[in-house]
């Protein structure tokens, strides 16, 4: 998965933070399971706990949260 300022890239899609309507995630030992949801559905991605504390570190900056 990569992290932009404004996007995301899963194995399966790219996606930009504005068209993103929520995210939901759960805990699976040391990773966590992430659903992005948008207008097409959701897009299941299984992250480390790096990747996923960077994730919402980068959404809540770039929605100003």
């Amino acid at each position: 998965m990569k992290i932009y300022g404004n996007a995301i890239q899963t194995e399966r899609a790219f996606i930009h933070f504005d068209n993103i309507q929520h995210l939901s995630w759960s805990k699976h030992q040391e990773n966590y399971e992430v659903k992005i949801y948008s207008n097409a559905g959701y897009i299941l991605q299984i992250v480390s706990m790096k990747e996923f504390n960077e994730l919402l570190t980068v959404y809540k900056m770039y929605k100003g949260v």
